[in-house]
């Protein structure tokens, strides 16, 4: 006596008489619903990494300069990583990934933590890499940007201001926290 019959492609009936899919996850949902949460940069290789680590360069270099992060900038960004991972077969993912992070971003935002042209990078961040590695470099990044503004305060080291209530340029912190995240996972 048989243990599984096949129904329908992909998914079997058990000996109980419930519908599973054959992958043994939930289907199509569980397959761009972890690769979304857990690295999108880490199922296409190092390649979307380096163009997002150029992305951030860029965004790192207006920061400094203007202290914000153009709108521009913002959507050629996020035009490209989308196109990548459409053109990868990952572009559920990435729009899932793009949303999520901007949700779950949003608060520090709401809360002044850093500026909207930092929250648009964030979401830029996550359609590129997925929300995981997104958060944990975002929050790596404002812990580097913590580090350095209580050795600033301590040393009277500051960066050069354009207006008055000009704050640190995240997206530098971004870029290095950026740039250790990929060195640990490709390098080690």
């Amino acid at each position: 006596m048989p243990v599984c019959t096949a129904v329908r492609s992909g998914q079997i009936i058990d000996e109980v008489g419930e519908i599973r899919f054959a992958d043994g996850g939930g289907g199509l949902y569980s397959e761009w619903g972890k690769e979304a949460w857990f690295g999108l940069g880490m199922a296409h290789g190092a390649w979307v990494w380096i163009a997002f680590l150029v992305f951030a360069l860029v965004a790192a270099w207006f920061d400094i300069r203007e202290r914000r992060i153009p709108n521009w900038l913002n959507l050629i960004g996020l035009v490209f990583f989308l196109v990548w991972h459409v053109g990868s077969g990952s572009g559920e993912a990435a729009v899932f990934a793009f949303v999520c992070t901007g949700l779950l971003l949003l608060i520090p935002t709401l809360l002044g933590l850093w500026g909207q042209g930092d929250w648009k990078m964030a979401m830029v961040c996550g359609a590129a890499l997925g929300v995981l590695p997104t958060l944990f470099i975002w929050w790596m990044a404002l812990l580097l940007a913590k580090i350095y503004s209580t050795a600033a305060k301590k040393h009277r080291v500051r960066w050069t201001k354009i207006c008055a209530n000009a704050g640190l340029p995240v997206a530098v912190f971004v870029l290095v926290a950026a740039i250790s995240f990929f060195a640990v996972i490709f390098i080690f």
